[in-house]
């Protein structure tokens, strides 16, 4: 039954279903990052997703949503996936589905005039990558579980998905203890001329919830991507 489920949603994500269906969800959304990812540790420098190898992701988040409170004007947001080690990899064809143990996605406030900006950098983990992005205020963090990735080796494109739940930084408290877990944590990757050295892919995403009733604000997927593009 695993299986097929898992070959489901390889089929799904082949016709652009997946996204199709998230577009058109109402969703309760907390926050919107963009970003690159690379493996750490990297076994062999190649594949992705073997035995042994770890996802991160790095980057910027342009959107912070009520309950938590932001001020871009004088400070940058990054973010940071790590924690993640592959526990289960599935070869369909074309598609490889890769899970994850148990990971963090940790989300940074840094001042735009006495903070360091962040850089990427080249091949991380480096003196700039993952540092530069986690050296501000840690204002709101949390555990990832449940992570699968579906990667299509034919095109280098992939989406992802995991539960979310957040348990700790500066405005944890914003958060009120009942809505703190059933978080989605979902995303996808594609390939770009401009992905720095060492990285794997562009990565776009989200944590939101949908439809239920929660302290956040009410955007579709579709409508609150359209504010960054």
């Amino acid at each position: 039954m695993k299986r097929l489920a898992i070959a489901f949603l390889v089929a799904a994500f082949a016709l652009g279903t997946v996204g199709t269906q998230m577009a058109r969800a109402q969703a309760y959304l907390l926050i919107d990052y963009v970003g690159f990812d690379y493996e750490d540790p990297d076994p062999d420098h190649g594949d992705f997703g073997e035995p042994g190898s770890g996802y991160n992701g790095l980057g910027e988040v342009p959107g912070l949503f009520a309950p938590l409170v932001s001020d871009y004007t004088n400070n940058e947001y990054t973010y940071w996936i790590h924690g993640l080690t592959q526990v289960n990899r599935q070869t369909f064809g074309s598609f490889i589905v890769v899970d994850y143990s148990v990971g963090r996605l940790d989300v940074y406030e840094d001042s735009k005039t006495s903070g360091t900006p962040h850089d990427w950098g080249t091949n991380p983990p480096s003196a700039l990558a993952p540092g530069t992005f986690i050296d501000g205020t840690n204002i709101i963090s949390g555990s990832l579980t449940n992570f699968r990735f579906v990667f299509n080796t034919t095109n280098g494109t992939g989406s992802y998905e995991a539960d979310w739940q957040a348990d700790g930084g500066t405005q944890l408290g914003n958060i009120p203890v009942a809505d703190r877990q059933g978080w989605t944590f979902a995303g996808a990757t594609k390939n770009s001329t401009d992905i720095p050295t060492g990285y794997y892919h562009q990565i776009d995403g989200q944590v939101f919830l949908n439809n239920t009733p929660v302290r956040a604000q009410v955007k579709s997927w579709g409508g609150v991507k359209g504010l960054y593009r």
